[in-house]
């Protein structure tokens, strides 16, 4: 009977808490990990919609076929930046050298809705596109190259 009550095998107690302790320390590292996933997924929704709209902005389409384009945003000279030369150089040796480019810029805004919790706010985002040019002044709205 000594002999039986002495015998070591199976697990103890404090094992066996050891154990369910780590499992739930595990799973709620899992769970902040997936919450953290979603957040950053929404965020990225919403940063999609954004470059979306803005693009809307910059580039307007038509609603059908025959009809004329919506008068969008117009491309405007940088000051200051109305003659520039780009040019390319290897070693000591020119490449190429371009000039009379001027920079226009577009500034596009977007209203964006973005869920944070359980409430949604509505705010506008501005940007302001560039684009290197050369001739003629193109205010098409970019559907067209100078």
């Amino acid at each position: 009977m000594k002999k039986i009550l002495k015998d070591q095998r199976g697990e103890t107690i404090v094992e066996v808490l050891v154990s369910f302790v780590l499992l739930l320390m595990f799973t709620a590292m899992f769970v902040v990990s997936l919450r953290y996933a979603r957040a950053m997924s929404q965020k990225a929704e919403t940063l999609r919609e954004t470059a979306y709209q803005l693009c809307a902005g910059l580039y307007p389409i038509p609603k059908t076929q025959g009809e004329a384009q919506q008068p969008g945003n117009e491309w405007q000279p940088v000051a200051g930046k109305e003659n520039m030369t780009f040019q390319f150089k290897s070693g000591e040796a020119m490449v190429f050298s371009v000039s009379g480019i001027k920079l226009d810029g577009m500034k596009v805004e977007a209203k964006v809705t973005a869920a944070e919790g359980d409430e949604e706010n509505t705010k506008t985002e501005a940007y302001t596109f560039h684009r290197y040019s050369k001739g003629q002044t193109n205010t098409s709205g970019g559907q067209e190259t100078p």
